[in-house]
């Protein structure tokens, strides 16, 4: 994977600037405090807990202190009783691949971007406006906008030569629509399991394989209890950044202000520049745990996957929609 920032992604970051400039240059006025319970599935060494972490201590810097959060890593349950969280009032803020949203799940569709600065041109701008009002009404729920965690991998415990070879073969998958009808579409068998449940699934033998993050696999310990990694993207990996707006309307107008501008303004050069520089590092760091061979290479189904994706933009979205993300 290259880091491709393209003229408008660099609009967009400088206008974050501009906008933090703005407030930055303006005398900030106490306020009281506000205290944010942020919730991540991963582990405190995922690169998503590592930047909330970075970004929660350049906000409570430029709110001079008056917003601060605490953060629980892996704690808390899977990613669908997070989300559920922000409706419920049990946790303020999270990062998820699930949204359980037609809307959101459709985007995991491998091949449905070109790469992960094509999916931040989408997701964060052509469709921002629609998605965000799903967050809003199912979760009554701010939408600071999507973390590009680069590319899903497909872990398996066998060698395969190709795709064809899991027909069949049960893989893990998130409850999420786009990954599962990528894995029917190559004949496997999709097995929902709860990220807090991959490793002794993977085991236990109860699937032969899974998709999630490559760094997350490692993060994780997945190399334990499976052997191989294909390198083909298997779909963009899209934390979705969401905070109650219950929480958010406490913020003062300056304080959401200086909330959105400064995630606007890190998120491509502190995470996914970042993921970037990590990704071929972690495939090293995969064939030093497990051996060498243990990352594999196979044909990627691009054309079929195409019209799959496309169906699935315009059935959500509305005709049109797939020509507006290629054209993104």
């Amino acid at each position: 994977m290259t880091l491709n920032i393209s003229r408008r992604q660099f609009g967009k970051a400088a206008a974050a600037v501009t906008a933090f400039s703005i407030v930055g240059s303006l005398p900030y006025s106490a306020q009281a405090k506000v205290r944010v319970k942020y919730a991540n599935g991963g582990s405190e060494k995922s690169n998503a807990v590592v930047f909330a972490k970075k970004l929660f201590a350049k906000i409570e810097e430029r709110t001079n202190g008056e917003v601060q959060f605490d953060v629980f890593a892996g704690t808390l349950g899977g990613e669908k009783t997070l989300i559920d969280g922000l409706a419920l009032g049990t946790i303020d803020m999270a990062t998820t691949a699930y949204t359980g949203t037609r809307e959101f799940d459709i985007f995991y569709s491998p091949y449905m971007f070109r790469d992960a600065a094509h999916a931040g041109r989408v997701v964060n701008g052509a469709l921002r406006e629609r998605v965000s009002k799903v967050l809003e009404a199912r979760y009554n729920a701010k939408f600071l906008g999507v973390a590009r965690d680069g590319p899903f991998t497909l872990f398996t415990k066998d060698k395969i030569d190709s795709l064809a070879d899991l027909k069949g073969k049960k893989i893990r998958a998130g409850q999420i629509e786009g990954i599962i009808a990528g894995l029917q579409h190559i004949g496997a068998r999709p097995t929902v399991v709860p990220f807090n449940e991959v490793y002794t699934s993977l085991q236990q033998g109860l699937v032969d394989g899974m998709v999630t993050l490559l760094n997350l696999g490692l993060v994780m310990k997945f190399n334990e209890v499976v052997k191989y990694v294909v390198r083909a993207d298997w779909g963009i990996g899209l934390g979705k950044w969401t905070i109650a707006s219950k929480v958010w309307e406490k913020f003062t107008p300056e304080q959401q202000q200086i909330v959105q501008a400064t995630f606007d303004e890190m998120e491509p050069t502190d995470y996914y520049a970042s993921v970037v520089k990590q990704l071929p590092l972690d495939y090293d760091n995969w064939e030093k745990a497990n051996g060498p061979d243990t990352v594999m290479l196979t044909p990627r189904p691009r054309k079929s996957s195409w019209h799959r994706s496309k169906r699935l933009a315009n059935e959500v979205f509305g005709a049109g929609t797939w020509d507006l993300i290629q054209n993104s």
